[in-house]
């Protein structure tokens, strides 16, 4: 039988790892229960990783890495202003329609992030990068729109990504699409409305 790699073994943990947490939270993510969701036998998971602790601090960065990498692609400016924004904002929250379960494991891991320093720098570099990647997407939409942003990037970011973070707990809550899309473009439209026109400026 064909020796499986070090490296293999390491994703099949960290993947069986996630959808632990997905589906039961972070208290669940014991080495045997991990090592059941992956078929692999419980001594793998400290061959791969020093502690479950290490685990899940590699599974918070896989996730982060993830969202980040989504959000990177989900504000882009694409025409007017509101149309944007809308699109942005809509584009943020698809990830987490298209895999809730998965996307779960983002409220679980900021939780436990917070309570262990190393995770906390995972969570908080992704923080910094999706603000710099929002505050740069509002810069964009005012540049290429000829408009000027009434308040700071910086704060309309920041204000932009709480809301979405909000409004997509809520949903997975309650499930209700209609509902959390009307709460997106009622935020784009308040965010389109704190930019004005330069030619309509003396």
């Amino acid at each position: 039988m064909a020796r499986v790699p070090a490296e293999q073994r390491r994703r099949q943990l960290l993947s069986a790892a996630l959808r632990v947490v997905a589906t039961e939270g972070v208290a669940a993510a014991s080495t045997r229960r991990i090592a059941g969701e992956a078929k692999l036998p419980p001594a793998v998971v400290h061959y791969c990783f020093r502690s479950i602790e290490d685990l899940l601090d590699a599974v918070t960065a896989l996730l982060f890495g993830e969202m980040a990498e989504s959000a990177a692609v989900a504000l882009r400016v694409q025409g007017g202003v509101e149309p944007s924004i809308k699109a942005a904002l809509h584009g943020l929250w698809a990830p987490y329609r298209a895999d809730p379960a998965r996307y779960k494991a983002v409220f679980d891991l900021v939780q436990y992030a917070l309570r262990r320093p190393s995770a906390t720098m995972i969570v908080r570099a992704y923080e910094d990068r999706i603000c710099g990647l929002a505050e740069r997407f509002l810069l964009d939409v005012a540049e290429r729109n000829n408009t000027t942003l009434r308040d700071p990037a910086e704060v309309i970011g920041r204000v932009l990504l709480s809301t979405v973070d909000g409004v997509v707990l809520a949903w997975l809550i309650d499930r209700d699409d209609a509902k959390t899309e009307a709460a997106l473009d009622w935020l784009a439209t308040s965010i389109a409305a704190g930019i004005t026109d330069n030619s309509a400026r003396s």
